[in-house]
């Protein structure tokens, strides 16, 4: 849902880091400083890296030097990122549960790890795992109290792009489950979130359409994803056109 990148690893860094205080409400926590400069300048160097596997590289070299390092839970972030952009998903999920380990409410790991692993995986402890993190993300969010810094319209905009990715692994744990009309409403409800259409989604939703009957909005969420950039995507949503439309 969320393209990889450093983009969303700014994002994570400036936004995402929460603790639960003694009121139960998340609020946002003081990002984690290195302790020397040498620890900083060996941060800085995995953040210089521009390709997932330099990224990687950089990544492990850090870890294994400081591995008890504050920082450790960014630097997981990035191979999160690094890996899910080589379409390695064991890999990505790998990197997410160290990343939630070492910062157990940051809400895009939460939210990317829930997707990650609910549509790589049928099998239902891995599902159930899906299940918890996505609605860990989607209950934390909705409880977090904002520093002065982040602007409410800022954080709408962030809370939406990582519910879209939560509600979107649910309904992949619904329909992977059986339950057509629960995944239905869950893929409903990411789209209802998104900020702006995505393709992908529109497929899937698509798709859940005609499995259920509902042919005339099969039609209009499988043109939405026909019009994507993607090829594969693209030639994929107009096949189901196609069939749909003799």
């Amino acid at each position: 849902m969320l393209a990889a990148g450093c983009g969303i690893h700014l994002l994570v860094m400036l936004v995402l880091w929460v603790v639960a205080p003694a009121d139960g409400r998340a609020q946002f926590a003081v990002e984690p400083q290195a302790d020397t400069p040498e620890e900083f300048d060996a941060y800085l160097v995995v953040l210089s890296k521009s390709t997932p596997r330099d990224i990687i590289s950089a990544a492990n070299d850090f870890e294994r030097k400081w591995p008890r390092s504050t920082l450790c839970a960014s630097i997981y972030e990035m191979e999160l990122e690094a890996y899910r952009s080589l379409n390695d998903s064991a890999g990505a999920i790998q990197a997410g549960e160290k990343a939630l380990h070492a910062a157990p409410n940051n809400l895009a790991v939460l939210a990317q790890l829930a997707y990650l692993i609910a549509n790589s995986s049928s099998d239902p402890p891995q599902l159930a795992r899906a299940e918890e993190l996505a609605r860990t993300e989607v209950e934390k969010s909705k409880t977090i109290k904002l520093p002065r810094w982040m602007s409410p319209a800022r954080w709408e905009e962030t809370q939406a792009r990582l519910g879209t990715m939560a509600y979107s692994a649910l309904g992949l744990v619904a329909y992977k489950r059986g339950n057509l009309a629960l995944a239905i409403r869950e893929m409903e409800t990411a789209m209802n979130l998104t900020p702006t259409p995505d393709p992908t989604l529109c497929y899937r939703l698509g798709m859940l359409y005609k499995t259920s009957g509902d042919t005339a909005r099969a039609i209009q969420e499988l043109q939405k994803a026909a019009a994507s950039n993607d090829p594969v995507l693209r030639q994929l949503a107009q096949r189901q056109l196609k069939a749909l439309q003799p």
